[in-house]
């Protein structure tokens, strides 16, 4: 196993230790995954999520800084930068990692949402009202898109089991129930 393999063993363990609530565990191994590969963009993410659920927000606006430098066109971690700084109190900062968010993908409504918190907080109430209007239609559209895409996965996946349950059907109308002989 190369180095980028092991470090996305170690992150895809850091992820289960997340999603268990188990902080601490997954910044050991987010920090096994950087460690093994320096270049790991999704263990640097993840390591500063971690870092916000512990509180330790300085450490994850660094791992969130270093997210953007490795992939400066990832518009989450833009996002995520932005987080950090609202929950140190830069609202400013907050606002300008919100815009290159947006900039980079403007379908991106939860930093509509951030945005408009952090516009909202510094008292800019017309244009944090209107970035949290965006957000909600953008929800609404991205909430009608994955309904749309279900029905029609749905439509499909209903139509296969209508073939395969007519071939069984004719499965049975071709061969005789030879319980109903009385066999004896």
């Amino acid at each position: 196993m190369n180095r980028v393999d092991k470090a996305m063993d170690r992150t895809r363990e850091g992820a289960f230790h997340f999603a268990r609530g188990d902080f601490e565990g997954s910044v050991r191994h987010f920090c096994d995954a950087i460690e093994k590969d320096p270049g790991c963009h999704l263990a640097y993410v993840s390591r500063g999520a971690a870092y916000v659920k512990l509180d330790r927000i300085e450490e994850a606006q660094s791992d969130f800084e270093k997210a953007v430098e490795l992939m400066p066109r990832d518009a989450r971690s833009h996002h995520f930068l932005g987080l950090a700084h609202l929950k140190r109190g830069d609202r400013d900062a907050a606002e300008n990692a919100f815009d290159r968010a947006i900039e980079l993908d403007p379908r991106y409504g939860v930093a509509y949402f951030s945005r408009g918190t952090a516009r909202s907080e510094k008292g800019d109430v017309d244009r944090g009202g209107k970035d949290m209007e965006t957000a909600a239609r953008l929800g609404e559209a991205n909430l009608q898109n994955f309904a749309d895409n279900h029905n029609i996965w749905r439509t499909k996946y209903d139509k296969v089991m209508a073939e395969i349950e007519g071939e069984r059907e004719r499965d049975i109308a071709v061969k005789p129930d030879l319980t109903a002989w009385g066999g004896g």
